[in-house]
């Protein structure tokens, strides 16, 4: 979302924010015998041979666009119906919420819906309305965009709604009030005693994509009658970093001083949608032969993580001018390069776990941690794997809820070329088909 666009977007603001009085819609408390299993299914016409774990990155529609235009293309590949878990983040929540509810019904709708709406011209009209102001200064802005979402993409539909012939969805936030990334998922619900089955999938992905000042957060309550779930005291495959991130989740246990979560825009703890998976492998002691069987994934023998990063790139004008750049070029390029580190550390830890999973596997299934009886992929899709022109027109088009339909098309057209062109992918397929 460009400066220019938000300084009309903050300025009303700053008058309602203070005197907003409205409660903002909370989760549903649960009891104890009605929480729903952790354990997935495996899914009916899924096979043993091929898993795959897909991420979605933020970035707005430029991100929602490029994860669509993944989608499609491996719908062409005939794989969609070997995607066993979705994970996103921010704009790339969109689609994988949309998929996991409504299927091959996205390539009908998602465009004229979503991809080529005039989304974020309708959010900043209705703020800065003066005629809005008053409603607005005893409303939740979040509450007034999670309903726009529900009217306008997602119907009045809750996680419970998502396909049971579909992949697990993952749609992540970050929890400001303990600084911990939070996935709307079913354990992370059970550890707040809370519903996860009938809650909004709108809300959510308001949350995920709720950018901090610009919108307020999305609140959930942590409601206490629920047994704790095991968090793992000390776990020698951790790194300690990853370790402690995980068994920071310990802190929902103390219902008085953590009696509220605030919600906002998922990018800001992991801008790919990985940390989350990493977390839910931590919880099982770090046991990759566990989760395959929560995850209804048992006997895979091969499992390929491919992570769709829709990041921006560095503005090249900063490198060529004397005089220091302007506030909206320098923000941009301080969360570029936040993300840019960040992801990059992300995709090394994935990188030395895989190692460790595959030998934990081998060894249970045949005795010996060489025996190749599972192996993992690595799949990274980014725009610098372009040709330079192309690189930089997708990495420098503006982080917004709305781009031209003519780029949409060229950056879902992107998608399909990133995949087919990717080593790693045309290796995947070669390994399959042997």
């Amino acid at each position: 979302m460009r400066i220019k666009n938000l300084i009309f977007l903050i300025l009303p603001i700053f008058f309602f924010t203070a005197c907003s009085t409205k409660r903002p819609v909370l989760n549903e408390q649960i009891t104890e015998d009605k929480l729903p299993s952790l354990k997935v299914e495996k899914r009916a016409g899924n096979s043993d041979e091929l898993s795959l774990i897909l991420t979605f990155s933020g970035g707005g529609t430029r991100a929602a666009s490029l994860s669509y235009g993944f989608l499609k293309e491996l719908k062409r590949h005939n794989l969609l119906k070997e995607v066993d878990v979705i994970s996103s983040v921010s704009g790339g929540s969109f689609t994988s919420a949309y998929y996991g509810l409504y299927g091959d019904k996205i390539f009908e709708d998602f465009e004229h819906k979503f991809l080529k709406k005039a989304i974020q011209t309708r959010i900043i009209d209705t703020f800065t309305n003066p005629f809005n102001w008053f409603y607005l200064s005893f409303s939740n802005r979040s509450d007034y965009i999670a309903n726009y979402y529900e009217k306008e993409i997602f119907g009045k539909k809750t996680f419970g709604d998502l396909r049971k012939d579909g992949p697990k969805i993952i749609i992540n936030a970050t929890d400001i009030s303990t600084g911990n990334p939070f996935a709307f998922s079913p354990d992370n619900f059970h550890r707040i005693c809370s519903d996860w089955e009938n809650y909004p999938i709108g809300r959510a992905v308001t949350a995920s994509s709720a950018v901090p000042v610009l919108f307020s957060p999305i609140t959930l309550k942590n409601y206490a009658g629920c047994k704790a779930i095991d968090e793992e005291k000390e776990n020698k495959n951790l790194l300690n970093y990853n370790g402690k991130q995980s068994l920071d989740l310990k802190k929902y246990q103390d219902k008085e001083k953590f009696q509220y979560l605030h919600l906002v825009d998922g990018g800001i703890v992991d801008n790919l949608g990985i940390r989350s998976l990493l977390d839910i492998v931590a919880h099982y002691n770090n046991d990759f032969n566990k989760v395959m069987d929560v995850f209804g994934i048992p006997n895979s023998k091969k499992v390929a993580l491919i992570v769709i990063n829709a990041a921006d790139s560095l503005n090249p004008k900063i490198a060529k001018e004397k005089q220091s750049p302007d506030i909206e070029t320098m923000m941009g390029a301080v969360s570029t390069i936040q993300f840019k580190r960040y992801n990059t550390d992300t995709l090394d830890l994935v990188s030395y776990y895989f190692d460790l999973w595959e030998k934990q596997v081998n060894k249970k299934r045949c005795g010996n941690e060489n025996c190749k009886a599972i192996e993992f992929y690595l799949i990274e899709l980014n725009f610098n794997q372009l040709p330079k022109d192309k690189a930089m027109k997708f990495g420098l088009t503006q982080t917004s809820l709305e781009l031209p339909s003519s780029r949409v098309d060229e950056i879902i057209n992107a998608a399909g070329k990133l995949l087919n062109n990717s080593k790693s992918f045309n290796r995947l397929l070669n390994d399959i088909k042997k």
